[in-house]
């Protein structure tokens, strides 16, 4: 049986077909910050509509970015697309007659990865995301992890792993706080560290670019970044213990320039080093993951 993954950005929103993990067919609404919640819901419920007499499927999952509440099927804040304490899962479900899911972006993204991905066959996956933040979940046996709280908003906690401190005093992150992973992991602080070593801003793409001519300012650039992902993720695999964390987002295109070292010092430096090993891989799926884990939600 089909079923319908909506992955819900702050650009566009994907609607797709889903069949065994792969997309048959898709479509996108442009979303943004002026989007009015009502016109977006019924333009995608028509959506949805006509999909299904095509493709007949009984559910359907949101992917969205944004603060969720995965128990009460609500998005409860996304600067975004600005909107606040909408149930958008009861409100598709009225208009689709589907059982309708919903769970944070990171997420969804990370239970595809889990289930079809970078982590299929891994009882214990965690998933990284690399992009202007860093966002993460944890998936147990190809689930969301229960112990986490998930079903509730406090659930969704595990979706900024991008926030743990790798830094005391560091810089300043858009949180509020200094030091966090984000603030030298994402790719906003391979921009900054290149700048403050250059003058120049450049995008992350084309610095990664540029470590590829063997320009020395890009190279230590992609070194700093480098460190304080391991660092970061030394201490997400003390506490959480995965067998493999599958790094994502658009950093993750690069990854060949830093995936070897970044292996080497995980494993040197966290608890039981060698005894106890952790995998390291890039993502598999790309920009469909999150309809694709909406869709298994």
């Amino acid at each position: 049986m089909h079923a319908i993954g909506i992955d819900i950005g702050g650009t566009s929103a994907k609607i797709g077909v889903i069949l065994e993990g792969q997309v048959i067919r898709q479509e996108r609404i442009p979303t943004g910050s002026e989007l009015d919640y009502e016109l977006f819901i019924e333009e995608t419920g028509k959506r949805i509509r006509a999909l299904c007499g095509e493709y007949p499927a009984e559910k359907a999952g949101i992917s969205s970015c944004g603060l969720i509440d995965s128990g009460n099927g609500s998005i409860l804040y996304s600067n975004n697309i600005r909107w606040e304490k909408k149930k958008i899962a009861a409100d598709l479900a009225r208009r689709t007659g589907l059982a309708v899911r919903i769970a944070n972006d990171a997420k969804c993204a990370a239970l595809a990865e889990a289930v079809f991905g970078a982590g299929k066959g891994y009882g214990r996956v965690c998933m990284i995301t690399l992009g202007t933040g860093v966002g993460g979940a944890f998936i147990r046996a190809g689930r969301l992890d229960e112990s986490m709280g998930i079903g509730s908003v406090y659930g969704d906690g595990d979706g900024i792993l991008g926030h743990i401190t790798v830094e005391h005093n560091g810089r300043k992150c858009t949180c509020g706080r200094r030091g966090c992973l984000e603030a030298y992991a994402s790719a906003g602080a391979v921009v900054r560290t290149y700048q403050e070593k250059t003058g120049y801003e450049l995008s992350a793409r084309e610095i990664f670019g540029r470590v590829r001519t063997g320009e020395r300012a890009a190279k230590e650039t992609v070194a700093l970044f480098t460190h304080y992902l391991a660092e970061g993720l030394v201490s997400l695999v003390n506490v959480l213990r995965p067998e493999i964390i599958v790094i994502g987002g658009g950093v993750s295109e690069s990854a060949d320039l830093f995936l070897g070292e970044l292996r080497e010092t995980v494993n040197r430096e966290v608890y039981g080093g060698s005894l106890l090993p952790v995998t390291i891989e890039e993502a598999k799926l790309g920009n469909q993951a999150g309809m694709i884990g909406a869709a298994l939600l």
